[in-house]
């Protein structure tokens, strides 16, 4: 130890530049009435002054409880109260070491926060989870359309923008339990392109998907957006039609039948029909039921000569 003290003596200055900036180690030299006569510049930054606290009371920066403890020193450990200039208390503990009868030096490392530090600690973590709460609300809503999207896709054609064969069977097991309660009538439309394999071998797979997408844009025309119209399947399509009459149900399918005859030979240079099958939902019905009647009423349509209307 001896030596060691040796060698810290000879370079005193650099001694203490080097604690400081390993530990930023606070030192205050003052006297008995507790004036600072010399300090490290670590302690301009903890109490955030702008120029140096020679000749100031270190009783202006200590708080009442703790400047007892700068009277005695010793080898026993001391901790203090440093306020800075927003009034905030920083913990420092360290040791006093009497110099010579006159003179005492501290010697101590900040410890734990201020209330300063925990209040701009706070701000920015209160700061960071309102971005992320930003962030969080954005990515959601982009989740939330992404998953709607996602469920367009499954229930939609992309051929025709109808809707697709799972969309109608899970609405007409809804249509069906409402009609219980309701005691409306609810029709249903079946209908078939006529010697649609005829169109696509002459002309090709592009014409025919050109006369089903006219057959949708039909549907959409006549048939209202709260009923549901939907490619079956190939060149079958089904019109949900609740609050309809077998009569008004009819009468749609001969609307559509004859627009579309008429709209293939202006549109596309050549003519094209469609069957039609229609049934009305009875109390003895069930889902494979009515779809059996309906698939029926298509195939007499289909049997009896094509382009026409059986219910």
């Amino acid at each position: 130890m001896n030596e060691l003290r040796k060698v810290i003596l000879s370079n005193i200055d650099d001694f203490f530049s080097a604690l400081e900036n390993l530990s930023g180690a606070i030192l205050i030299l003052f006297d008995n009435e507790g004036k600072i006569l010399d300090h490290s510049p670590s302690l301009i930054s903890l109490v955030e002054k702008s120029d140096t606290l020679k000749g100031e009371n270190i009783s202006d920066l200590v708080v009442d409880n703790s400047q007892a403890l700068l009277k005695g020193h010793g080898s026993k450990p001391v901790r203090i109260g440093l306020s800075d200039s927003r009034s905030n208390i920083h913990l420092v503990s360290g040791f006093v070491m009497l110099v010579d009868e006159s003179r005492r030096l501290f010697l101590g490392v900040k410890i734990g926060l201020s209330a300063g530090d925990i209040m701009e600690s706070m701000s920015k973590v209160t700061d960071e989870l309102a971005s992320l709460t930003r962030e969080l609300a954005r990515k959601n809503k982009e989740l939330q359309a992404a998953n709607k999207e996602i469920e367009r896709l499954m229930n939609c054609d992309p051929l025709t923008g109808l809707s697709n064969r799972r969309e109608f069977m899970n609405k007409l097991d809804k249509e069906i339990e409402s009609l219980c309660s309701t005691c409306k009538p609810l029709s249903i439309i079946m209908a078939d392109i006529d010697d649609f394999k005829e169109v696509n071998d002459t002309r090709g797979h592009p014409e025919g998907d050109r006369v089903l997408q006219l057959f949708a844009e039909i549907l959409n025309e006549i048939i209202s957006p709260r009923r549901t119209t939907v490619r079956y399947g190939g060149e079958e399509f089904i019109v949900m039609l609740p609050e309809t009459t077998s009569e008004e149900a009819t009468e749609i399918a001969e609307e559509v039948r004859k627009n579309f005859e008429r709209e293939t030979e202006k549109k596309l240079g050549f003519t094209v029909t469609a069957s039609f099958g229609v049934a009305t939902f009875k109390p003895s019905d069930t889902k494979s039921s009515i779809l059996k009647r309906v698939d029926d009423a298509l195939y007499s349509a289909k049997s009896g000569g094509k382009n026409r209307v059986v219910r």
